[in-house]
């Protein structure tokens, strides 16, 4: 898996309308908070909207090296770090301490759930209402809010298991 990312499949249900670059989306998400749109955050977005898999923070400074060799690594994990607390970059933790960065939904009713396989690390999207029951009864129940969207569920994916 080093540098190339984690296998990626979507099983999560498109989102409504009509499709947009999601780089600039991103980018008019900052520019209407008023934050700057700098080399490094448009190299960062880039990199994330090319849809391949959920690189983690080495794999994705990597990638953006080899298309902006002048932006140095410390500054493009600050800028995934400063994307994320944006809200404009969002992570999933993929087990064994390892992150997994992609851009985040322009909407949170798009916000998509995680399953990695525990043998191949091949990340399946899942719709983002799959977890609503368990998350409803949580709540009620126990008296626990549930953020299933940084953590991916755990299995053997049917390739593995074959």
């Amino acid at each position: 898996m080093s540098g190339q990312g984690h296998e990626h499949q979507h099983l999560a249900a498109p989102g409504p309308g009509p499709e947009t670059d999601p780089v600039e989306a991103a980018l008019d998400r900052l520019r209407a908070g008023g934050h700057r749109v700098t080399e490094a955050r448009r190299a960062v977005l880039e990199v994330l909207a090319t849809g391949e898999g959920h690189p983690s923070a080495d794999e994705l400074s990597a990638r953006v090296q080899d298309r902006h060799p002048g932006i140095h690594r410390a500054t493009i994990y600050r800028t995934v770090d400063r994307l994320t607390i944006l809200g404009v970059v969002t992570h999933v933790h993929i087990g064994g301490g390892a992150t997994a960065y992609h851009l985040a939904p322009g909407e949170p009713s798009r916000e998509h759930l995680h399953a990695i396989c525990s043998s191949c690390g091949r990340i399946i999207d899942l719709p983002g209402d799959l977890l609503d029951p368990v998350t409803t009864w949580l709540a009620t129940a126990a008296d626990f809010t549930l953020a299933p969207a940084h953590v991916a569920l755990s299995g053997v994916c049917g390739t593995c298991r074959a």
